[in-house]
């Protein structure tokens, strides 16, 4: 008998057919969905994060390059063509970013910070224009430290702009981020339920089909099954002679191969947000340090001092040489112990009048691997936050040894402190990303991502007695 021309074999077919139409259907509409929604996020995710790096790339060099070009032209005699030497070129340069930043940035708050940026710009090439016009060399000046460079000018304001500009960004991502997570984890249940009701949908058929096409079936459930533990794994094809289900098959493995390059794809955006906070951490720091390193270098000079001009830059190598580490995230708390000299020795030079300080880490820790870049911003945060805000001179000291199973880290001053309820808000500031506090956070970040939610940072102060900051890390280090 021709089994080709049997009628239970076209019955078959038929009904194969007709089952075929709502899954291909439903995955086709899954995958769809799946695929729209990842790429409007991911769209999203990759404009917000060109968004921080060319505002990141432009807070380190427009303040930098336009004060140092002003100062460079007031210092210059004047003459006919005093306004054309203007530095107009690092001017058109920041309207540029401005704008293009403002096509691309979503947020209505960062909207509205560019627009002010790019009044500022047109504010500034009035000033410059004033300055040209300019003869007195003392009035030049004054007006460069006023309207320009100053505490008040405006590329100090357009740099506090920006530092906004980039918080606000980096929030953004967090919670793309999030909403990714919570998309992927929605559709991958309907995933899930999809494959439950092939699965109800198989078993119906498979009381009125052949042994032929039950077998193939219960493979394909099995294959279900695996796919709702969310191990995406490919299996092995099935064994059928039936085209229709070798078809579905095939599907099924291109489909779960898709799913898995998605969930690779999340992990590597986790993993390169997680490096974007630390560059951006280090963004933030060090042109500002070295700005004003430099403008002390200068002074020094000037006042012949040699000697502390030979300290300062043979610290100031020291710092960003441990900063650099060949690109690791980790290193020793030995190595971290000499960033953090080398910083204080240019601060101390800078601030003889009102700082000193004291190291003591016991030396049975100081090979143990810590995360890199967490005790300097905590030096930092004391001479600006705790030492410049009292009168007389100030101390510094950082400590470090073993207690109950950890290593204990300690810096301290005896600035001025700061009553419970700014104390609390410090310290709810590490785990909720508050503005102000991003430094701080990110190290308690950092040291949780490494070593885990048992560690971290800590805080203790009191109004005009001063602030300790207590990191605790694992008791052996951490694994590289």
């Amino acid at each position: 008998m021709n089994t080709t021309d049997s009628p239970n074999k076209e019955s078959i077919t038929q009904q194969i057919n007709g089952l075929l139409l709502p899954i291909f259907v439903m995955m086709a509409v899954m995958v769809a969905v799946f695929s729209i929604m990842l790429l409007s996020i991911n769209y999203r995710y990759e404009d917000a994060m060109q968004s921080m790096v060319i505002a990141a790339d432009f807070n380190k060099e427009f303040k930098n390059n336009l004060d140092l070009a002003m100062y460079n032209h007031v210092i210059q005699p004047r003459n006919k063509n005093s306004i054309a030497q203007l530095p107009m070129d690092e001017l058109n340069n920041a309207e540029a970013v401005l704008t293009r930043l403002k096509s691309v940035s979503t947020l209505p708050d960062n909207q509205w910070r560019l627009q002010s940026m790019l009044n500022m710009c047109t504010n500034l090439r009035t000033y410059m224009i004033e300055i040209a016009e300019t003869d007195s060399y003392d009035k030049r000046m004054e007006l460069l430290d006023r309207n320009i460079r100053g505490e008040t000018g405006l590329t100090t304001l357009i740099q506090d702009y920006m530092d906004d500009f980039i918080h606000d960004e980096v929030q953004e991502l967090a919670r793309l981020r999030v909403d990714l997570n919570r998309k992927s984890a929605i559709l991958i249940g309907i995933a899930v339920i999809t494959m439950i009701g092939l699965f109800l949908t198989i078993v119906t058929y498979s009381v009125v089909v052949n042994h032929r096409i039950t077998t193939p079936i219960i493979a394909l459930t099995e294959k279900a099954k695996q796919f709702g533990k969310r191990d995406f794994s490919r299996a092995k094809p099935i064994k059928t002679n039936i085209t229709e289900l070798e078809i579905l098959d095939d599907s099924f493995n291109e489909m779960t191969d898709h799913i898995s390059g998605l969930i690779e794809k999340q992990i590597e955006n986790e993993r390169s947000l997680h490096q974007a906070e630390l560059e951006l951490l280090q963004a933030q720091i060090n042109p500002h340090f070295l700005y004003n390193t430099l403008d002390s270098i200068a002074i020094l000079a000037e006042s012949d001092r040699g000697e502390d001009v030979v300290n300062m830059i043979t610290s100031l190598s020291t710092f960003f040489r441990n900063s650099l580490s060949e690109g690791e995230d980790i290193h020793t708390l030995r190595a971290e112990m000499a960033q953090a000299v080398s910083y204080l020795e240019i601060q101390q030079i800078r601030y003889s009048d009102i700082l000193t300080y004291s190291i003591n880490i016991d030396e049975d820790i100081q090979d143990c691997l810590i995360p890199k870049l967490i005790l300097q911003p905590l030096i930092e945060n004391a001479l600006y936050h705790g030492i410049k805000n009292r009168r007389g001179r100030g101390l510094i000291t950082i400590t470090g040894g073993r207690k109950g199973g950890n290593i204990l880290l300690q810096v301290q001053d005896n600035g001025i402190g700061m009553d419970s309820e700014r104390l609390e808000l410090l310290q709810n500031g590490i785990y909720q990303q508050k503005q102000g506090s991003f430094g701080l956070w990110n190290v308690h970040q950092r040291i949780r991502l490494y070593c885990g939610e048992p560690y971290g940072l800590s805080f203790e102060s009191s109004p005009g007695v001063g602030t300790t900051v207590t990191v605790t890390l694992p008791g052996e280090g951490i694994e590289k």
